[in-house]
């Protein structure tokens, strides 16, 4: 003998058995699960466009890719869209890269300041001369966590993220 399927309501989605016709919590007529209407999905998270978004940085694709891949390895949603120099952030200076193409990363305004921390980890690595000079014994911070370190460190010892 097979068990007759119950029943649930199609406001709260609770189940009941099949003798039971209406649901207590919501007092609606109970449904059987092949009547059950689908839950409508959510829509689709839709990025804004950049020109809604901060933009990071103007640099080549190889700089722009790595941070790219820094920020999707964390969950940081971003768009990277080719770009003029006219667009670089303020203190940026996209013509030491002379002719070459040029690509901009967004992100959402709320993510930009501890996305700046990540592409000045990245600008460090990229343009190491432009990194300022730390003398010998010199504890730095890290730029994610804060945490200070050795100046030789290769990496944080407490988030783990790794310096170039």
């Amino acid at each position: 003998m097979t068990a007759a399927p119950f029943r649930i309501c199609p406001t709260c989605r609770e189940e009941y058995t099949s003798t039971t016709s209406r649901c207590a919590e919501c007092d609606v007529e109970l449904v059987a699960q092949a009547d059950l209407p689908d839950e409508p999905e959510p829509p689709p998270f839709e990025f804004p466009p950049a020109s809604e978004l901060r933009c990071i940085r103007v640099a080549p694709l190889a700089w722009i890719r790595a941070l790219s891949q820094a920020l999707e390895e964390r969950e940081v949603p971003h768009r990277v869209e080719p770009t003029q120099a006219a667009a670089a952030p303020e203190g940026q200076r996209p013509e030491l890269f002379g002719n070459v193409d040029l690509f901009g990363l967004y992100v959402l305004e709320e993510d930009a300041p501890d996305v700046r921390v990540l592409d000045e980890v990245i600008a460090q690595q990229v343009l190491p001369g432009e990194a300022p000079d730390v003398e010998e014994g010199e504890l730095e911070a890290c730029p994610a966590c804060g945490t200070e370190l050795p100046h030789d460190a290769t990496e944080c010892t407490d988030c783990g993220l790794a310096f170039g």
